[in-house]
């Protein structure tokens, strides 16, 4: 199904530096809007081709399996809990171990286990940090030109721009201000949900109400 009047959709981007990426193709949003070109030479989106700029048709929720980010966050929030718990319990086995020996004055076999069991433990603070360090932005798009609409809620576009970001949870609030401030648009907290929905209102339609109106509904 394709429409031209505008829709709202929603999306995730990859945080570089200061900049954004859309998260599949790692293709750089220097600016706010985003105009699909395909390499095959016909007009974007095709429906017989995966050409178009891509955004979902509702708000995202946690784990949401048409986002890449999104879907793994419960993933990661797991990872990183039993990793951090596994630190924490590192260092209290070896304040176990070391604690009797220092208690007697064995200063060098204490040594030896805190720095065998230090060496140990920075592999695992290595991979918590891994783990957390991928930053990235949910936000509102405002789609025009031509739409094409998936069964599953996808929309592919000709045309996007940005309405808004949206900082999901686990994401630090400098990087992404730093982006929101580079491509001038609102940035909006992951718990301030219906704030970010009572500003898009104005800045686009929902996909029910332009599928309605293409169809010559109210």
């Amino acid at each position: 199904m394709a429409a031209s009047l505008p829709v709202l959709g929603f999306r995730e981007w990859a945080v570089r530096g200061d900049g954004a990426l859309s998260g599949v193709r790692g293709e750089p949003w220097t600016g706010t809007i985003m105009e699909a070109r395909c390499s095959e030479g016909h007009p974007a989106p095709d429906p017989g081709c995966a050409c178009g700029v891509y955004a979902i048709d509702g708000w995202p929720g946690l784990g949401d399996h048409r986002l890449y980010e999104q879907a793994t966050l419960p993933l990661r929030f797991i990872a990183q809990a039993l990793l951090s718990a596994t630190v924490l319990g590192g260092l209290a086995l070896l304040l176990a171990m070391d604690w009797p020996l220092l208690h007697r004055g064995s200063w060098l076999p204490a040594l030896v286990i805190a720095l065998a069991m230090c060496l140990g433990l920075s592999g695992v603070v290595a991979a918590d940090l891994a783990v957390g360090r991928s930053p990235y932005l949910l936000g509102a798009v405002v789609l025009s030109g031509r739409i094409v609409r998936h069964g599953n809620g996808v929309l592919r576009a000709e045309r996007a721009r940005i309405a808004c970001l949206v900082r999901p949870p686990g994401v630090g609030r400098k990087p992404a201000g730093r982006v929101a401030s580079r491509l001038g648009v609102p940035l909006f907290h992951w718990y301030q949900r219906r704030r970010a929905l009572a500003y898009l209102s104005e800045h686009g339609d929902l996909w029910p109400r332009a599928a309605a109106r293409a169809r010559g509904g109210p």
